[in-house]
C-alpha cells in the first residue's frame, strides 16, 4: 500500500495539470463548433452523444497553425468562445501560457471517445 501512494500522488498531479477548461462535465447535447475568428468560415461542428463526439457536418480543414475559435455550447447555456490554433487533425486551445490539445482534453479530462483526428 505504501508503494502505491507515491504513484497515486504522481498520477493525480499529472491529471491536475490538465484543467477542466469547459467546466465540470460535457453533458450529452453539448456542441463544439470550430470557426475562423471572424465566424465567417465553419471548419467543423460536433455534438456530444453519450461518451462520443459525433460530427454534425463534413469538416473543412483549417491550415496548420491557423488561428481559429472554438465555440462551446452546453445545453441551456450561452455559447462560450475559446481562442485556438489549428493543428494537423487537432485544435490547440490557448490557456494561460499553455497550448492544450482539444482531443487530449476531451479524452483525459472529460472521458469522451472523440475520433483520432477531427479532420483528415
Amino acid at each position: 500500500m505504501r508503494r502505491l501512494l507515491p504513484l497515486a500522488l504522481l498520477l493525480s498531479a499529472a491529471l491536475a495539470a490538465f484543467p477542466p477548461l469547459f467546466g465540470p462535465a460535457l453533458p450529452p447535447g453539448t456542441e463544439l463548433r470550430l470557426s475562423s475568428p471572424d465566424l465567417r468560415t465553419l471548419h467543423g461542428a460536433w455534438r456530444v452523444e453519450g461518451k462520443t463526439l459525433r460530427p454534425l457536418s463534413p469538416p473543412l480543414p483549417p491550415r496548420p497553425g491557423q488561428e481559429v475559435q472554438l465555440l462551446l455550447s452546453l445545453p441551456g447555456e450561452r455559447p462560450r468562445a475559446f481562442p485556438a490554433l489549428a493543428e494537423r487533425g487537432d485544435v490547440l486551445l490557448l490557456w494561460e501560457r499553455e497550448r492544450v490539445s482539444l482531443l487530449r482534453l476531451l479524452r483525459e479530462v472529460y472521458g469522451l471517445a472523440p475520433p483520432d483526428r477531427l479532420w483528415p
